[in-house]
């Protein structure tokens, strides 16, 4: 091959690739700019979906416990899902079923007995909790036969040495209403978003 040629084939493929770069460029530049105008759409539907809302203001929304049930059965449940985190997340290594008989009268029958037969126990780090605060905070619940509420115990976490740490943990407490009263059915610990 002569050095003409090859001189050739240098200058065809930067051509081809100089080509090739600006027809990438072009082609990221045209969806670029047909994303703002759907960036710009969205803001329209957005207003519609506004308006749609303002229109079934009236109707109920089915996330939304507080208006399918009496302020007093919130009150009541919502009474019960924090003493039932109180005793259930003040857990002692020394006697693992405590918290599980502190609870019981917060549970419903068949809880207490799934519980009961699942015994906890301690490990180095985690031998004594001891709850100190409770705050309890409504949750999104589109299921009508019961009531949820999401409780956070902030608290003392002791290993077996006695040293304590801080500790946080999020309880998704799930009550239903039994024969005698509003009972906890499901609690949930520490759930991923």
């Amino acid at each position: 091959m002569s050095v003409r040629q090859k001189k050739f084939l240098v200058l065809l493929s930067v051509i081809v690739f100089l080509g090739i770069m600006i027809s990438a460029f072009t082609f990221k530049q045209k969806p670029a700019s047909s994303s703002q105008e759907e960036k710009q759409a969205p803001s329209s539907e957005e207003s519609v979906q506004e308006e749609k809302e303002v229109m079934i203001e009236g109707k109920e929304n089915p996330y939304d416990q507080t208006q399918r049930n009496t302020k007093e059965d919130l009150q009541s449940t919502k009474e019960i899902a924090t003493g039932f985190v109180r005793a259930f997340a003040s857990f002692n290594g020394k006697n693992p079923s405590e918290h599980i008989e502190k609870a019981k009268p917060y549970m419903s029958e068949e809880m207490y007995q799934n519980y009961k037969d699942q015994k906890e126990r301690g490990t180095l780090t985690y031998d004594k909790v001891v709850p100190e605060t409770l705050q309890t905070t409504e949750v999104s619940n589109d299921d009508p036969d019961v009531i949820q509420w999401n409780v956070v115990m902030q608290g003392k976490v002791y290993d077996v040495e006695g040293k304590a740490q801080p500790e946080e943990d999020w309880y998704l407490v799930t009550l239903e209403k039994q024969d005698d009263g509003y009972k906890v059915v499901g609690v949930r610990v520490n759930l991923p978003n």
